[in-house]
């Protein structure tokens, strides 16, 4: 009752003073875009406008795909909100999608209600089978981290059949929404950093993570994390997409931690066809959002024209699958 008390009085207050700061920002809102429209003209005019955009896009770059930190807390927060001010609940999984050339690219057979997202289930379904090596999970404590709205970690459960299932992500708003959504008895969701995973050591079989590492602030952290909660002979079965000038570097990392390189895949046009195929389906569902968030949303979805999908067909940026395994104890040893 306290609380609605309050949000009454502030109401009535901002209504009765509105003839005082209404014009007030109204004023000051005028007077920053002129300022604002000054300052572009004078960068136009002296040719210094291309500079300071190329420098703007650097800086974006840097802060979301680069940094340590600030990435982490970036990717966090947007998260977060998107899970506050997303309310369909049959949005589920997060990905690009996979396909291959075949009649709509399909590849497995999915419930009425799960063919909307089909693309991105097909990617959870090639990555936690092995990239096809595996036809069950049967026997298998699996870890998904960066698990995002947990659709694509209830469908593994649900078609591979794991003893049980347990996914990690960094954003407590989406824990609470998976843990609230779904009811598998063999599947939970739990609060945790990929850099710091709250998991015992030696305890998991197989573990998952799909287009969430480019999130971290420290990768070689995360694959150290990896290897210390994996059972020896367990699988790390990763994906994400990476600009090309970085993937040396990229995979150095993944190899310098001890982990047995199983396979690896570039599924780059997998991961085109799928975005081609869906395209009509995300513009139909962004366009039912407020018309704020749609071209955030357009680029956050991969759409034609966006960022990542010009990066994509441009053949800058590619999407990586790998195949890792965990030496057992009599093959780590070195002799001398």
């Amino acid at each position: 009752m306290l609380g609605w008390a309050i949000a009454i009085i502030a109401l009535a207050a901002s209504m009765i003073t509105s003839p005082i700061w209404i014009p007030i920002a109204v004023f000051f809102s005028l007077i920053l875009a002129f300022w604002l429209a000054v300052i572009y003209a004078g960068l136009r005019l002296f040719g210094y406008w291309e500079i300071v955009y190329q420098k703007g896009d650097d800086l974006y770059e840097w802060l979301i795909f680069k940094s340590d930190k600030p990435r982490k807390i970036i990717w966090k927060s947007f998260y977060n909100l998107l899970c506050r001010f997303t309310f369909k609940r049959n949005w589920k999984v997060m990905n690009y999608g996979y396909a291959e050339h075949s009649e709509k690219g399909h590849i497995i057979d999915l419930d009425p209600e799960e063919e909307t997202e089909r693309y991105q289930y097909q990617m959870y379904h090639y990555i936690a089978s092995g990239l096809k090596k595996f036809q069950s999970l049967s026997g298998k404590h699996i870890l998904e981290v960066g698990s995002g709205r947990g659709g694509g970690l209830a469908y593994i459960t649900k078609v591979l059949s794991p003893i049980s299932a347990v996914g990690i992500d960094y954003s407590q708003t989406q824990i609470d929404w998976c843990n609230k959504t779904y009811n598998i008895p063999n599947l939970k969701f739990a609060y945790g950093d990929a850099e710091h995973l709250p998991v015992h050591d030696s305890c998991v079989d197989i573990v998952i993570n799909i287009e969430s590492s480019h999130c971290y602030g420290n990768l070689k952290a995360f694959v150290e994390e990896v290897k210390r909660v994996l059972k020896p002979g367990g699988h790390f079965l990763i994906a994400d997409f990476i600009d090309r000038q970085e993937l040396a570097l990229r995979e150095d990392t993944l190899n310098s931690c001890g982990l047995q390189l199983i396979e690896r895949k570039d599924i780059t046009e997998n991961v085109i066809l799928a975005l081609n195929l869906d395209e009509k389906r995300k513009i139909n569902s962004i366009n039912s959002a407020p018309k704020i968030f749609r071209k955030i949303l357009r680029e956050f979805a991969g759409t034609e024209n966006s960022r990542m999908s010009k990066s994509f067909n441009a053949g800058n940026t590619g999407y990586i699958a790998y195949h890792f395994m965990k030496p057992k104890s009599s093959e780590e040893l070195t002799f001398s």
